[in-house]
């Protein structure tokens, strides 16, 4: 039995289950792979992706008290499948919004669209999940992932080749970002609309400051919840 289950793989995952681990809060932190796993020290970790119904029985099967949904703002798939499997206290855990910087597009689809018609290279930020849509784009485009076998697959699967990726965990410095836009000659740097914790900032001011045009992905949709600290307080009160 734990009190509260956590789906993490975010920063802000990351600070609540250091936050339950301080507080002795008897808890599980759920991940979708062994790398997610990977980062999370001193918790107790569940991985793998599970359907809605399998988030059903595995809340009722420990009989959680409260269940914390710190996933990814693009992740809307597996929010809706935790809200519609939740029968307890349930917080949703946001992260700050961007302000209306770049060009924006509603999916990568319309974003890819738009830089077919464009020439020049492309540095792709945003995750090997959509990297497929981008493979028309494959030959004059840098794809930077997180360093697992599971982003190389599906690089791979997209078509590009082994030396336009780039396997790299965050956070990184503007500086950096700008070295890599100006290193590969970048004029197009494509990223998700992922706030403070997603590194939007830094990339933004890469793109500003080596001329380089920021496409940004919003995202799939507003939603209702609440800060980190107000998550944290929550816990607290509610047990």
């Amino acid at each position: 039995m734990y009190d509260v289950i956590l789906f993490g793989g975010t920063d802000e995952g990351h600070k609540i289950a250091d936050f339950l681990v301080r507080e002795n809060i008897n808890h599980i932190v759920c991940v979708a792979t062994d790398y997610g796993a990977r980062l999370l020290s001193g918790a107790n970790v569940r991985t793998g992706r599970m359907t809605e119904d399998e988030m059903r029985a595995f809340f009722r099967k420990e009989n959680a008290r409260i269940v914390v949904d710190a996933t990814h703002p693009y992740a809307d798939a597996v929010t809706a499948n935790i809200k519609a499997a939740c029968e307890c206290k349930y917080i949703r855990v946001l992260r700050g919004d961007d302000t209306d910087l770049g060009k924006r597009f509603a999916s990568v689809a319309d974003a890819v669209s738009y830089l077919k018609n464009k020439s020049g290279n492309i540095f792709i930020t945003t995750g090997a999940k959509e990297i497929g849509s981008f493979s028309p784009l494959r030959e004059r485009s840098r794809a930077r992932v997180l360093p697992s076998e599971e982003s190389l697959a599906m690089c791979r699967a997209a078509g590009f080749e082994m030396s336009r990726v780039i396997c790299m965990q965050g956070p990184f410095s503007k500086e950096l970002n700008a070295a890599l836009l100006r290193e590969y000659d970048i004029k197009f740097l494509v990223t998700k609309s992922a706030g403070k914790n997603g590194g939007f900032k830094e990339k933004a001011d890469a793109a500003a400051e080596t001329g380089a045009e920021l496409i940004v992905i919003d995202r799939p949709q507003r939603e209702d919840g609440v800060t980190l600290d107000e998550a944290e307080n929550l816990i607290l009160e509610w047990l």
